[in-house]
């Protein structure tokens, strides 16, 4: 049984999924900040909670809308892997090609997640860092206790996009190969679509088997 709580939120048209992952000291990370800044502060505060910092799973514009309002709110390190540091930079460029929308303020990068000793030790949170290249260059994985954040990299019934700039089969091939070696049981929190398991996929997900074969 996890101790850890964890809670979406689904953002913007392309429905990113955010989550706010608690323990019981009150302390939470936010994975993958998207749009509804109000929804996320909002839920902090409601639940008493201190926001230790903000870990992305990749560096796409519709999964760090929020990160620099974040950072100025609550003056917390931001993480992301130095291969994304430039989707991260061009990120409003790919929101005026894909909304339309205005600008958003681009967050400097406190620690890349390639260059830090591992596991990821933030207050008492233990994060497993699962370098999974292949939606981006920078894409990673996170597994705090028996869940697994995929970001991208695995989807419920899909995989990631790999027409994208920086996008790769070949290595998002490598990197689900190495997802399907981890405990079944494993709960799989995407960056898009609903929460399922690692044995679900494995069974039913006809891209990721393929990919894997």
């Amino acid at each position: 049984m996890n101790s850890i709580s964890i809670h979406r939120i689904v953002n913007g048209k392309w429905a990113e999924n955010c989550y706010i992952v608690s323990n019981r000291h009150n302390q939470a990370l936010i994975i993958d900040p998207g749009g509804n800044l109000n929804l996320m502060c909002d839920y902090l505060k409601d639940n008493n909670l201190s926001l230790s910092a903000i870990i992305n799973t990749h560096g796409h514009f519709d999964h760090v809308v929020s990160v620099a309002d974040l950072v100025k709110k609550y003056q917390c390190p931001f993480y992301l892997h130095s291969k994304d540091e430039r989707l991260l930079k061009s990120a409003n460029l790919y929101m005026t090609l894909f909304e339309g929308e205005e600008k958003i303020g681009i967050p400097l990068v406190d620690f890349h997640l390639d260059k830090i000793t591992l596991p990821l030790i933030i207050d008492d949170f233990e994060i497993q860092v699962l370098f999974s290249p292949g939606h981006t260059e920078g894409s990673v994985c996170f597994l705090i206790e028996n869940v697994l954040f995929t970001g991208d990299s695995l989807l419920k019934n899909t995989i990631g996009r790999i027409d994208l700039p920086g996008a790769n089969k070949e290595k998002l091939s490598k990197s689900l190969q190495m997802l399907s070696r981890l405990n079944g049981s494993l709960e799989v929190y995407p960056g898009h679509g609903e929460q399922t398991t690692l044995e679900r996929e494995l069974s039913f997900n006809e891209r990721f088997i393929e990919l894997i074969a």
